[in-house]
């Protein structure tokens, strides 16, 4: 019998997959160029990147749709392809799951910054932001995605205001992480906003889970991962970085091995978050070291 997420994140730690945009990025694609590109351009590379995932021991992949709204495509003159580029990513991560003989395991509709901010920092308004996030949801939906992860959020504006747009059109279940940085006093994201604000609003505004992913590394998670947990009226994800990106010879390289970064988030599970994966720089062996861990 197939479990539903919410069922099998109250049973104990779950592990969602790594990196996505990193591991394209290493296998040649253009720096500034659309990652959706190679839904339809490579597809079994994506739907590989899937089946390594869940080799490695992940029990929840992420669709390569983190760019893929439509406000993002058409700041690069793509938004025509936003459909093409979504329902291609979500065929492929439910290919890979067929494929893989893991029935129970789980598929997640992602949905990445819009890249505009609202007044006074930009000009974006609600109604387009809104329409936006519909869009994929919709897609989403349609396909019968496990749950909806809104992720690497800077702006509790923008991921509140998307969390009540999934939570106004569909039951299926929806995460919602900011991206903090470490200051003096405390974490923050670039907009200032602080974690347990970001947790309670997040939950009020009907998040199913809410946490932390990329910026930070995960030793530098620990502390941020308690705070989440301790604030939190919901479960709490963190999927920290493999350490902070280099230039080395024109490739970007993160230098946090597998076994090292098993060994931090092995941290980062002692304070009682229900979820774990990895962001910018992890790939299938450090998620798998994690698995071997838990």
């Amino acid at each position: 019998m197939l479990t539903t997420f919410l069922k099998r994140l109250g049973e104990g730690p779950l592990l969602f997959d790594g990196g996505m945009g990193s591991l394209l990025l290493a296998a040649g694609l253009e720096p500034g160029r659309v990652p959706e590109h190679w839904n339809v351009e490579r597809p079994q590379l994506i739907k590989q990147i899937h089946l390594d995932y869940l080799a490695a021991g992940a029990e929840v992949i992420t669709t390569n749709t983190f760019g893929g709204s439509p406000l993002k495509l058409a700041a690069h003159g793509v938004r025509e392809q936003c459909e093409k580029f979504n329902f291609a990513a979500i065929s492929q991560a439910m290919a890979a799951r067929l494929e893989s003989g893991r029935p129970d395991t789980f598929v997640a509709g992602d949905i990445g910054p819009c890249g505009r901010f609202f007044p006074p920092v930009g000009d974006l308004e609600r109604q387009s932001l809104i329409d936006s996030v519909q869009a994929q949801v919709e897609m989403f939906a349609a396909a019968e995605v496990d749950l909806i992860l809104i992720e690497t959020m800077v702006d509790l504006q923008e991921a509140e205001t998307a969390v009540r747009t999934v939570r106004s059109l569909t039951d299926i279940p929806v995460a919602a992480t900011m991206t903090f940085d470490r200051k003096p006093r405390g974490y923050f994201t670039i907009m200032g906003n602080a974690p347990g604000d970001a947790a309670q609003r997040l939950a009020d505004a009907g998040a199913d889970v809410i946490g932390a992913n990329c910026t930070l590394a995960a030793a530098e998670m620990v502390e941020l991962a308690q705070t989440l947990v301790a604030v939190s009226p919901v479960p709490v994800l963190v999927q920290p970085n493999a350490g902070q990106p280099e230039l080395v010879d024109g490739d970007i390289i993160y230098r946090v091995s597998p076994a090292a970064f098993a060994e931090e988030v092995r941290n980062i599970l002692a304070t009682g978050v229900a979820a774990v994966g990895g962001c910018c720089g992890t790939t299938p062996e450090h998620i798998r070291a994690v698995a071997e861990l838990m």
